[in-house]
């Protein structure tokens, strides 16, 4: 089944609270959370589109092949591939403000890649094509904190692919869509009705650092939160 769906937005900015609600509205989503639970998802799909930029031989089919949207990394960091992959897939761009997502992701995503020792088998699998995928492949290293604590520098990332996405989609196949902006917008981009129930507001700092740390002690993740 083609991806009907691709969100090109980073991490932090609502793209766990987007993959819930496009499941609520049909679509079967993968999301960066499904991936570590998967170890039928082969890492090295998205290793190797990185090598090798709009390489055709680049198989995405056979990570996505069960799903009809995907958002959150690794999906983000190549969607100008798979909106050429997928020419009727529609692009979300969720943002926020950059001082709250440089907030969120220093105190979540960039915490568990300031060492070089990453659980064995496929989780550890994972966090090193995440590490070797995002942000260029120098940011998520040891030797990338100094970035990290670099407001300038984590604030023009953060703008840069805002601008680079809104350059590169054209305007009537994409999306931005603002932290807390809630159904409509989604629905009346996608022709879904609104459900009659709140947005999905999920994956706050404090449920991350609880799943982060259940996931990398014990193996396990709860995929209802």
């Amino acid at each position: 089944m083609p991806l009907e769906v691709i969100g090109a937005g980073f991490g932090r900015t609502g793209t766990t609270s987007l993959w819930a609600a496009l499941d609520k509205l049909g679509y079967k989503t993968h999301h960066m959370r499904t991936l570590f639970m998967d170890d039928t998802q082969d890492v090295t799909v998205w290793e190797n589109a990185f090598e090798n930029p709009g390489s055709p031989d680049t198989d995405w089919e056979k990570v996505y092949s069960q799903f009809t949207a995907a958002v959150d990394h690794p999906t983000a960091n190549f969607y100008k591939e798979l909106s050429e992959v997928y020419p009727d897939a529609k692009v979300i761009l969720t943002v926020r403000s950059a001082e709250s997502w440089i907030k969120s992701v220093r105190n979540t995503i960039f915490k568990h890649f300031e060492t070089d020792e990453f659980p064995p088998g496929h989780l550890g699998n994972v966090m090193r094509m995440t590490r070797k995928t995002s942000f260029g492949g120098d940011l998520l290293t040891v030797e990338g904190k100094a970035k990290i604590a670099d407001d300038a520098y984590m604030t023009k990332l953060f703008n840069d692919h805002i601008e680079e996405v809104k350059r590169t989609i054209s305007a009537d196949r994409l999306l931005v869509l603002n932290l807390g902006d809630g159904w409509e917008p989604l629905c009346h981009f996608l022709g879904k009705a609104v459900p009659d129930e709140p947005y999905p507001k999920t994956n706050s700092t404090e449920e991350f650092t609880e799943r982060a740390r259940n996931l990398i002690d014990k193996g396990t993740i709860d995929l209802d939160k």
